[in-house]
């Protein structure tokens, strides 16, 4: 099997460039993080850029997420494949009081996808930017209900705990 047969898609290819050019130090700090003796910045390139059959390797994607502090490619992930990515929370974090500012933020959002959608078929025609601002706020819609269902969950859950 050869790698040059599973390209990486990319949207994902695109959140992991993301992920090293948010990071303090971009490429060469990263590659170093990854490979403190003999990671280089050109390294690391080629393989997202998947030159030659390079990729960069799911171990290697977990190391950047953990280093950089950072699930925008996991996120990218759960997108590619029609899903959203919740991050558990601790289950000490969280009572009644954080759960309503969860459903306070949920109805906001979704004012603001109304608003959206009544100023953005108003002329009769939904354009390309005009759909990727709806499908952005639609997805946070769709994790903020994840993230209720999970808090909900861990909260009055019985013998989940």
């Amino acid at each position: 099997m050869d790698n040059r047969n599973y390209p990486t898609p990319k949207e994902i290819t695109d959140a992991i460039h993301q992920l090293i050019t948010s990071f303090d130090g971009k490429y060469p700090e990263m590659a170093k993080r990854l490979d403190p003796t003999s990671g280089t910045e050109n390294a690391l390139r080629n393989r997202v850029r998947q030159l030659n059959g390079q990729m960069v390797p799911l171990g290697m994607i977990l190391e950047m997420e953990a280093e950089a502090n950072s699930n925008v490619i996991t996120e990218a992930i759960a997108k590619y494949r029609g899903g959203v990515f919740v991050k558990l929370p601790e289950f000490n974090e969280f009572d009644n009081d954080e759960l309503l500012n969860k459903f306070n933020n949920l109805i906001a959002e979704l004012g603001q996808f109304c608003r959206q959608h009544n100023e953005f078929t108003a002329d009769g025609i939904l354009d390309k930017k005009e759909k990727k601002s709806l499908k952005a706020t639609s997805y946070a819609i769709q994790c903020r209900l994840s993230e209720i269902i999970v808090i909900t969950e861990m909260i009055f859950g019985k013998g989940d705990r």
